[in-house]
C-alpha cells in the first residue's frame, strides 16, 4: 500500500506511472499498468466542469473500457477543498448552452458513459461534492471520502434544479433524504453520507489515498473477467423484475463457466493456491 498513489493534483505527491498528460482543459488522465487516474483540475475554481472537461472525462472512461489491462478507474480532485462543485456557471463555462440541433447533452452523455462501463469506478472525493460533482457519486462503483467532505445538490439556491443526476441518484440516496436534499439544497456531512449508504468508507483527509489504493489491492485479487462480467449483470438487472432477473442470471452463469478465468480460479480452489489470472 503506498500513501503516495493518487496523482500529484489528487494527492498532493508524486506518483510512478508508465503513461500520463492532459486529457483535456481541467482534466488529467494518468495511468499506470492496471488503474486510470481521472483528476479533476481545476482547484481556483473548486474543480467546476466546463463542457471540454466533460467530453475529456467521458473520453477516458471510454478508453478505459477498451483496454482490457484496466482493472479501475480512479476519479479525483485536484486540491484539498473540493472534489467537484458541479457546472462551472461561468460565462466561459457554457454548460447550459442550448444547442437546438444536439440530441444530447455534454453531461449527460458523460454520464452515459460511467454508468455503461464494464471497469471499476471509484470515486476518491476529497472536499466538497456538489450539483454536478453529485453525479460522479452517483455512477460510480466505490466512493471512499475524506472526513471533510461534504455532499449536496444546491441548485435550487440559484434557480435550477438537479434534473440529470436525478437520474443516476435515485437508487442511491433514501427517498426523503432525497427530496430534502434536492428541496433545500442541504448540505450533508461525510459522517451523514456513509449512515446513508451514499459512500463506502470516510477516512482522515491524510489516509484518502492509501485507502483507495488498499481497495485497489483488494480488487486485483480477483477475476478481471468475473469483475467486468459481474458489473455488466447488476448494471442490467438492475430494471428487471425477478422472473428476468432469475432468467438472466441463469444464462450468465453458464456463460462465465466457460471463461478460463473461472476454469484457472476453480482449479486453484482445489489446488489450495492463489489463482493465476490470464493477462487480456
Amino acid at each position: 500500500m503506498r500513501s503516495d498513489s493518487l496523482p500529484k493534483q489528487m494527492s498532493g505527491a508524486a506518483r510512478p506511472g508508465d503513461g500520463s498528460g492532459p486529457a483535456g482543459d481541467g482534466v488529467t488522465v494518468e495511468r499506470t499498468a492496471d488503474v486510470v487516474y481521472v483528476t479533476l483540475n481545476r482547484p481556483a475554481q473548486r474543480n467546476a466542469l466546463t463542457v471540454p472537461m466533460m467530453r475529456a472525462i467521458a473520453g477516458a472512461i471510454e478508453a478505459a473500457g477498451r483496454d482490457g489491462s484496466t482493472r479501475a478507474i480512479v476519479i479525483g480532485g485536484a486540491g484539498d477543498r473540493s472534489f467537484c462543485a458541479g457546472a462551472d456557471l461561468t460565462p466561459s463555462g457554457t454548460p447550459f448552452v442550448a444547442d437546438f440541433e444536439a440530441t444530447r447533452l455534454p453531461f449527460a452523455d458523460l454520464l452515459r458513459s460511467a454508468h455503461s462501463s464494464e471497469v471499476p469506478i471509484v470515486c476518491a472525493i476529497n472536499g466538497a461534492c456538489v450539483a454536478g460533482g453529485m453525479g460522479f457519486l452517483g455512477v460510480c462503483d466505490i466512493a471512499i471520502a475524506s472526513r471533510t467532505a461534504l455532499f449536496g445538490m444546491p441548485e435550487v439556491k440559484v434557480g435550477l434544479f438537479p434534473m440529470q443526476i436525478l437520474a443516476v441518484l435515485r437508487d442511491l440516496i433514501p427517498t426523503r433524504m432525497m427530496a430534502d436534499m434536492c428541496l433545500t439544497g442541504r448540505l450533508v456531512t461525510a459522517d451523514e453520507a456513509l449512515a446513508a449508504g451514499l459512500v463506502n468508507r470516510v477516512v482522515e483527509p491524510d489516509a484518502l489515498s492509501a485507502s483507495v489504493e488498499a481497495w485497489l489491492d483488494e480488487l486485483r485479487q480477483a477475476s478481471p473477467v468475473a469483475v467486468r462480467r459481474g458489473k455488466y449483470a447488476m448494471r442490467a438487472m438492475a430494471d428487471m423484475s425477478f422472473e428476468q432477473m432469475i432468467a438472466f442470471a441463469e444464462t450468465q452463469v453458464s456463460l462465465m463457466s466457460m471463461t478460463a478465468d473461472a476454469r484457472e480460479g476453480m482449479k486453484a480452489f482445489l489446488e489450495k493456491r492463489v489463482p493465476a489470472w490470464a493477462a487480456p
